[in-house]
């Protein structure tokens, strides 16, 4: 008896809900992290992070880059996600485009599925887009495949699924990647993200993504976000 009411209540609790406009919310498609295999200065959004040098409590000298530790705000732990790009120099505060930024046209793209528990990201979808200048046409290839355009999503390359299951060296969280060669030319500049397309609809309905954003520095272009990285790289 106790099950039948349990299964009642819930069915009048649904329609109630639905008679009054309230619809269940679908999952949003799930966005993964993309940082090249290269030195990388990483930009931070100063409302959801904040860096410190020696001296203060959250310091760890082992997640020092460029002489700061990247923490966020809300938590007040170290951002370990952002610490997943093997070849990062140091932070840039940008309340602009935050991400990843490197140099050059020619990348080592890592897709990584960053998660507090194991999981397979389907379907996982290379999207390439905020070209540089606005009306520039690229061309990009991905490990030597022309890529694809759709209207609303922009160029994008599908690399299929992604299994997460390997478990990071500070615990509590796993990691495993996928590595593409991206290789794109007559542009100054684009970003990279990836999403698990789970609709199989060429659309992302979830949050922000953590995006790599690379330059070509051959190409002229008026100096914007590019120079704080260029003076990490300098002597």
């Amino acid at each position: 008896m106790v099950n039948r009411l349990t299964i009642l209540f819930a069915a009048m609790l649904c329609l109630c809900c639905i008679a009054v406009g309230i619809v269940p919310e679908a999952q949003a498609d799930p966005c993964l992290m993309v940082y090249p295999d290269s030195p990388c200065a990483y930009h931070y959004d100063p409302e959801e992070y904040y860096v410190v040098g020696p001296g203060h409590p959250l310091y760890d000298p082992m997640f020092d880059r460029g002489g700061e530790v990247l923490i966020e705000i809300n938590m007040n732990e170290i951002a370990y996600n952002v610490y997943q790009a093997p070849n990062l120099v140091g932070f840039v505060m940008d309340s602009m485009n935050q991400g990843w930024f490197t140099l050059g046209n020619v990348l080592d793209a890592v897709v990584d599925g960053f998660s507090s528990s194991p999981v397979t990201y389907a379907n996982v979808l290379l999207v390439f887009d905020r070209i540089e200048p606005s009306w520039c046409q690229p061309t990009i290839t991905v490990d030597g495949n022309p890529v694809m355009y759709q209207s609303g999503l922009g160029w994008y390359y599908p690399i299929g699924n992604l299994v997460v299951s390997t478990p990071t060296p500070w615990g509590n969280n796993y990691s495993d990647t996928r590595t593409v060669l991206v290789d794109w030319e007559i542009c100054y500049g684009l970003r990279i993200y990836a999403f698990s397309d789970e609709n199989y609809n060429l659309a992302r309905d979830g949050e922000e993504c953590f995006s790599a954003f690379s330059h070509d520095t051959t190409v002229p272009a008026e100096e914007s976000t590019w120079g704080a990285i260029k003076e990490l790289y300098s002597e």
